[in-house]
């Protein structure tokens, strides 16, 4: 499939703002799409290099006059990608001479290594590699490709770079890519993408058109899984509810065993309510620890996040029938709002988040998971 094809990248305000600088003719040298992880800005970004290297698009002119008498026509200006030239094609497979991806890596990662992660951003361009913890963007890189950039491109309609997570430039690699980005080459481009700009040096921001790319909906989210991965419609949009506006997470989704884990998440809930039990609370509390990871157990947490919230939408709405994302577990929904009428359901999601954070935070995930059972049962208790 063709990158333009794609929806979400076909209503992205990067391709928006790409074709109109390309209309009036007045195409920055550098482009920084600012957004979260998993909103598919490495994917616009593969699009956006795309377009600037596509062979029909720049060497497409208006139709001569000669078209009145019999003449050849002509394709009229492109200002996005056609996907079907040879030049498109290998920029989609991440192979074209003229393009050039920069990304963080240890200095230890072997060329087979790199390799591997740009075959896997062709593949998956809304899921590529992540194959290495806390990499950052070596000077090496960004004087490989300042030397790239000092020569006549291969195929004479200029040249791209993709700088990738530009947030982990490290000082000197970033002072390295400033003195390019100040006296950048003749067709020469820049596409950085970075979580935010706090992350990115002034400097750099202020070389760059920055293009905000937002975090996706979830019915965005679920259309993307029911088209290009078959999904069920029910199971696209819990996965899209989960994933929270990241793509990358709900297609990782997909890889996990996430029904088992959420089981495990009604357990846990249940667990709270076991007042008189800690003994049994103490042994679950091991098992769980012992057969998930700190990631594995965050999730868990969102999934009680989101069957305690069904619960509160069950009890606001007085309505039983209406829509919830834990659709299976309504009737035990139902029981709990009927059996706890005090439930201090604000509460206990602000617990319930806290504990996720501290997750994130490398606090103890046995200590954690401890403190939000009690809390639970506190707040479960409220004024009985």
């Amino acid at each position: 499939m063709k990158l333009g094809d794609f929806k979400i990248i076909q209503q992205s305000r990067g391709r928006e703002v790409l074709q109109r600088a390309i209309r009036h003719e007045r195409l920055a040298h550098a482009f920084l799409l600012v957004g979260p992880e998993g909103s598919g800005k490495e994917a616009l970004a593969l699009a956006m290099a795309q377009t600037l290297l596509c062979a029909k698009r720049s060497g497409s002119a208006p139709p001569p006059i000669a078209d009145l008498f019999g003449g050849p026509a002509m394709e009229p200006v492109r200002d996005w990608a056609c996907g079907e030239c040879s030049s498109c094609k290998r920029v989609a497979e991440v192979a074209h001479p003229d393009l050039h991806v920069v990304l963080p890596r240890p200095a230890s990662a072997s060329e087979q290594d790199r390799l591997e992660v740009l075959q896997s951003l062709a593949a998956q361009p809304f899921n590529r590699l992540h194959s290495w913890e806390n990499p950052f963007i070596l000077i090496d890189d960004v004087r490989e490709l300042k030397k790239n950039f000092s020569v006549s491109s291969y195929e004479g309609r200029g040249a791209a770079a993709l700088i990738l997570e530009a947030q982990r430039l490290k000082a000197e690699s970033a002072n390295a890519l400033l003195k390019i980005l100040e006296e950048p080459p003749a067709d020469k481009y820049f596409i950085l993408t970075a979580a935010s700009e706090d992350s990115v040096l002034p400097t750099i921001i202020s070389r760059c058109q920055s293009i905000a790319v937002s975090p996706l909906p979830a019915a965005e989210i679920s259309e993307f899984l029911q088209q290009h991965h078959q999904l069920p419609a029910a199971r696209a949009d819990f996965a899209a509810m989960i994933a929270n506006g990241n793509l990358r997470r709900a297609l990782e989704l997909l890889a996990e065993e996430i029904e088992t884990l959420r089981q495990q998440a009604v357990e846990y809930l249940r667990m709270a309510f076991k007042f008189n039990k800690p003994v049994e609370q103490v042994e679950f509390l091991n098992r769980l620890t012992q057969d998930y990871d700190r990631r594995e157990l965050q999730q868990l947490l969102q999934f009680c996040l989101l069957w305690i919230r069904d619960a509160y939408v069950l009890k606001a709405s007085n309505v039983a029938e209406q829509k919830i994302i834990n659709a299976d577990f309504r009737q035990a929904l139902l029981e709990l709002v009927k059996n706890l009428p005090h439930f201090d359901f604000d509460g206990v999601l602000e617990e319930i988040e806290y504990a996720i954070h501290c997750l994130e935070r490398y606090v103890q995930p046995w200590l954690v998971l401890m403190v939000l059972l009690q809390r639970i049962q506190q707040l479960a208790k409220l004024l009985r």
